[in-house]
């Protein structure tokens, strides 16, 4: 009778310090910055690459010049964008990083900013002679001013600085004194409701960016205001957002908004919406109907917004994580291998996005897809100097053509989600602490101190040790990826049983220093084949959009796995093979039926491992090399003999012919 009392007191005790949800049930968000530190490895690196060759050499005086002169009549936006951007990044890497001069200069050129906020609140690149109560906007200073009105919350989120908040309240009220009912109002086209009902638009607007956005490119100031709205309580900020989003519908002409649900029955796709769906505008959007249901509560917009992610990852996401053909969606499966597909800024937006579900969801596949895009796109984009950024990243291409330093939207969204990572690594709600993604670094909580030591995803190992706890139970949760069949914890040596991919592990106990966990996410190996390939054709819109058709073929590629890291056949580590810049999809045949071995890494400085298999190259059977995709921002071997950034000089591929 005793012995069977203390199994069941020991049988109940399992059950309640070890759980499997796969969501949390309840809201997290993101631990601070400041607790985020030592990160290290491949990631750590670029990421240090990221702040001393890119945010702190970017010449952001010019910019924050522009503004302070604010004399921009004319239609480009790339130059008004930059210090919104950078200084929100440039903030973050600082405070992550502990860089006192970095911090500086930050509140230097914010400093600047504000003091050059005019008296009624605004603060854009626009000339004040251009502006009037019926063009209280240029064309894109609504997207522009997205990202200053971000800047100026988070710098209030992580330092206290009261005047950036003022400054945000400031230029929201600017907005609303212009822009609302019986005022000026985001539409694409000189086209009025109903006349513009069901009309294909093109060109420029007068306030909601570009016509073929449909007025989603002014709309996407939901966002900001309702942030601000979750700091202030200021009702006229939610009023205004709710006022946005019941006119979405009839500004777009096409009932966009209406659409989504839709699209969440699954009968209808993303991209029917309305007739061009650009990625990046519509993931804003959605990040303020996110907001919007955070705030009230009403689980139609967030049905909206995780219908429209599920089409999306089902049809439009590429295998590397990366989204968007062209900067848009597209019919079908229909992602073009090479060419302008995975736009940067995209990938921001949708890194984001994902997050954002992810705290409101608690859901381990968002995390799992932000996994994927962490590990294989998002640093495929930057140069492995961390001194530029690519626009788009296909799968396959040709380099270094592509990684520029020159002032645009994506070279400025590039440095801006590295920057953001560290607050993707962990997150705190009620129910405890969850890690969501693993990375070899620190956190320093109030409360809890771990190490997590790993050279994850290079190696299948992690552990985290503890090194400060409170006395009183505290629950973490570690994230089992989907991918992951077979899933290993031990706790303090001891393994833990009936693991189960896809969810979260709960680990509830009285943390004490020297309590170590131990992690192995073993990673299958396998070729790919890819699923609903085709050819492509593609016809402009009248403003330049490329869209595009499918066209018949018999020939499949595959692709090297291995777990989450997807592979690349990079002409730059090839030495077999003479002409760099080949075309893969016609000279190189893989052989599938062989399986690659591990052979040693060609660069200390990349991400590994790496794999050498056989393909016949020009009738000619080679031995090559396939790396992480990941490191295709290495562009030379020799650092004293670099080819010119602007030559497609060597070719790679990620999708590879079968012999």
């Amino acid at each position: 009778m005793k012995k069977t009392s203390i199994l069941f007191i020991l049988i109940i005790w399992c059950l309640s310090a070890i759980s499997h949800p796969k969501s949390s049930g309840n809201h997290i968000i993101p631990v601070p910055i400041s607790s985020v530190k030592n990160i290290g490895g491949f990631f750590g690196h670029r990421m240090e690459l990221n702040r001393n060759n890119y945010i702190k050499t970017f010449p952001i005086d010019e910019y924050v010049q522009f503004i302070e002169k604010r004399e921009h009549i004319g239609w480009g936006w790339t130059q008004a964008e930059q210090h919104g951007k950078w200084v929100e990044s440039a903030l973050l890497s600082s405070i992550q990083s502990e860089d006192q001069a970095l911090s500086t200069k930050v509140d230097e050129m914010l400093n600047r900013i504000i003091r050059s906020q005019e008296a009624d609140g605004y603060v854009g690149a626009t000339a004040k002679s251009y502006r009037s109560p019926e063009r209280p906007l240029r064309g894109m200073d609504a997207y522009e001013l997205y990202f200053v009105i971000h800047a100026f919350i988070t710098a209030y989120e992580e330092t206290g600085n009261q005047d950036a908040l003022a400054s945000a309240e400031k230029l929201c009220d600017y907005i609303i004194r212009y822009i609302g009912p019986g005022k000026a109002e985001f539409w694409p086209s000189d086209l009025r409701y109903p006349d513009n009902v069901h009309k294909v638009v093109a060109g420029q607007s007068l306030l909601a960016g570009h016509s073929v956005h449909y007025s989603w490119e002014g709309t996407l100031l939901v966002d900001p205001f309702l942030r601000l709205y979750e700091i202030t309580n200021k009702k006229e900020y939610l009023d205004w957002s709710n006022w946005i989003v019941q006119n979405i519908d009839k500004w777009s002409g096409w009932n966009a908004f209406s659409k989504l649900d839709s699209v969440a029955d699954g009968t209808m796709g993303v991209h029917q919406l309305q007739p061009y769906v650009h990625s990046h505008t519509f993931h804003m959007n959605f990040m303020g109907f996110l907001r919007l249901y955070r705030i009230t509560g009403d689980k139609s917009l967030l049905r909206k917004v995780t219908g429209a992610w599920d089409d999306i990852s089902l049809r439009q996401m590429y295998i590397t994580g990366g989204v968007s053909v062209a900067e848009h969606y597209e019919h079908g499966f229909v992602k073009p291998l090479s060419g302008n597909v995975v736009e940067t800024c995209a990938t921001m937006s949708w890194m984001q996005l994902t997050q954002f579900l992810l705290e409101l969801t608690g859901d381990v596949k968002y995390a799992d897809a932000m996994e994927r895009l962490m590990l294989n796109h998002v640093f495929a984009a930057q140069s492995c100097d961390g001194d530029g950024l690519r626009y788009h990243t296909a799968p396959n291409g040709t380099k270094p053509a592509g990684y520029f330093r020159r002032p645009d939207c994506c070279t400025a969204s590039g440095h801006r989600i590295i920057s953001l990572l560290p607050t993707f690594l962990y997150a705190e709600g009620d129910n405890g602490l969850y890690v969501n993604q693993y990375m070899d670094s620190e956190y320093a909580g109030k409360d809890f101190h771990f190490k997590v030591e790993t050279q994850y995803p290079e190696t299948e190992n992690i552990s985290i040790k503890i090194s400060s706890a409170v006395s009183t139970k505290q629950k973490l949760h570690l994230r089992l990826p989907q991918w992951c069949n077979r899933p290993q914890v031990k706790l303090n040596g001891k393994k833990i049983n009936d693991l189960h991919s896809g969810t979260y592990l709960t680990l509830s106990k009285k943390w004490k220093k020297g309590d170590v966990i131990e992690i192995t996410f073993p990673m299958d190996l396998k070729w790919v084949k890819r699923e609903n390939h085709s050819d492509y054709s593609y016809k402009d819109l009248p403003g330049g959009e490329h869209m595009y058709s499918e066209l018949p073929t018999d020939r499949i590629p595959y692709a090297w796995m291995r777990g989450p890291v997807i592979y690349a056949l990079d002409m730059v580590w090839n030495d077999n093979i003479a002409d760099k810049a080949i075309q893969t999809s016609t000279d190189v045949l893989i052989h599938t039926d062989k399986t690659p071995v591990i052979t040693s890494k060609p660069d200390n400085d990349m991400l590994g491992p790496v794999y050498q298999t056989v393909a016949t190259c020009k009738n000619q059977e080679v031995n090559i090399l396939l790396t992480p995709f990941a490191n295709i921002g290495q562009w030379y071997q020799d650092k004293n003999n670099k080819p010119e950034k602007g030559k497609g000089t060597y070719s790679y591929a990620i999708w590879l012919y079968d012999k």
